[in-house]
């Protein structure tokens, strides 16, 4: 209890400093006002302006294509740029374990200049469409009071006026980190099984084309499994959106 209320009350400091003293660019450390990334650094993340194939990375303009993810659950994915980019691995990284929750605005306008930029997503039907983030375990959520993920679906779905949902998909299981799980077999056996669908939502993705949200995709394994777990309730197609994709 005492460690969950410390972790609290340092959130809430971090909100604090950021709302009153000026920040500097977390890459170059230059002053900037609104939050810790500077105008240029921004400028610097090239932008992709197309999907792939998760399984062969073949890209893909039509989003109805299956190419050879059908071998897969996952569909499609799409990246707003490459995690081997220093400026956005820094940026992800002090997003994630630093706790500085305003660079989600820099971070989700990446993203949403990247589905800007493709379109494709954008020429689907809103009523057929879902944006959900890849959740957290409570207690790995608890000791970082914030979700990553859910941050950014807020504000991808905010600016196109898109529907989400951030209870529909469950993560069960506390599994290890996959940053500290080595290769891809033992990645993939660490989030067997580690995500069910709320019974009462299930109805929610019937038929939808599902936009699965998270931060960085690199061996794939998480939002294939979570991808899975839509799939067999009934979603009509998974597209994977990340800030960026990595390799193993």
């Amino acid at each position: 209890m005492p460690c969950r209320f410390f972790n609290f009350l340092s959130f809430f400091w971090n909100v604090f400093l950021e709302t009153i003293f000026p920040w500097h660019c977390c890459f170059c450390k230059k002053e900037t006002q609104h939050y810790p990334l500077c105008q240029n650094c921004q400028e610097s993340i090239i932008i992709n302006h197309f999907f792939i194939c998760p399984h062969c990375n073949k890209t893909i303009i039509n989003l109805s294509e299956n190419c050879c993810s059908r071998k897969e659950s996952l569909d499609v994915l799409g990246y707003a740029s490459s995690y081997q980019n220093p400026i956005l691995k820094q940026v992800i990284h002090v997003f994630k374990y630093q706790r500085i929750v305003s660079l989600q605005k820099p971070l989700s306008n990446l993203m949403i200049k990247y589905l800007e930029k493709t379109k494709s997503i954008l020429s689907l039907k809103q009523k057929d469409i879902l944006l959900i983030p890849i959740p957290l375990h409570f207690k790995k959520q608890k000791q970082r009071n914030f979700n990553q993920s859910e941050l950014l679906t807020k504000n991808i779905a905010s600016y196109f006026n898109f529907p989400t949902d951030f209870n529909i998909l469950i993560r069960i299981k506390n599994n290890p980190s996959q940053a500290k799980t080595q290769g891809f077999i033992k990645k993939k056996q660490n989030v067997k099984n580690i995500f069910e669908i709320s019974k009462e939502k299930t109805h929610l993705i019937k038929n939808k084309w599902i936009i699965l949200i998270d931060d960085v995709y690199t061996s794939g394994a998480t939002m294939q499994e979570a991808a899975k777990v839509l799939k067999q309730n009934g979603a009509k197609k998974v597209i994977g959106l990340v800030l960026a994709k990595g390799v193993i």
